[in-house]
Order: structure tokens, then sequence, then C-alpha cells
């Protein structure tokens, strides 16, 4: 199991429910990410993802985890204002 994890800014104003949002981003993963679990962890302009994945490497978990963020951002309406922190 790999751990994996990401972050994403956007709006200052906005504060979210971590559980229904780590539920709202698991809802697209596939099962080819093998994703096993999701925390996330919530600030105003700041969202902290954990990833648990059951990839056979480090790389295919990352680039699981990063397809499983970009999914949510693209399909997600109020998730428009944010995005994936690069670095």
């Amino acid at each position: 199991m790999h751990l994996i994890t990401l972050h994403l800014t956007g709006p200052t104003r906005a504060l979210l429910d971590p559980d229904l949002l780590a539920e709202l981003i698991d809802s697209h993963s596939e099962a080819a990410d093998r994703v096993e679990h999701l925390r996330a962890r919530c600030s105003p302009g700041r969202i902290d993802l954990a990833f648990f994945l059951l990839a056979e490497d480090r790389l295919a978990a990352d680039r699981a985890a990063h397809a499983v963020c970009h999914r949510a951002l693209r399909r997600t309406h109020w998730l428009s204002g944010w995005r994936l922190q690069v670095g």
C-alpha cells in the first residue's frame, strides 16, 4: 500500500466538510485506481488529501491519485475554483 498526499488550493472563504469532500473525490475513483482509502483535511483556501492506494509501485500510486483529483476537479462544479497544487 502506498500513501500519496496531494494539496488543492482555492477560495480562501471556502471551508468544506472533510468527510463529505473525501467521499465526493473518492466517487471519481475507478477500480483501476485501486484507492483503498481517502482522507481530507480542509482549511480556508486549502485542502490536504491523503490517498491510500493498492498500486504496484509508488509511481503508479502517484499517477492514480492525480488522475482521481483531476477527474473530480473537472466533473464537480463547486470545485471549479480549486486547483491541484504542483510541487
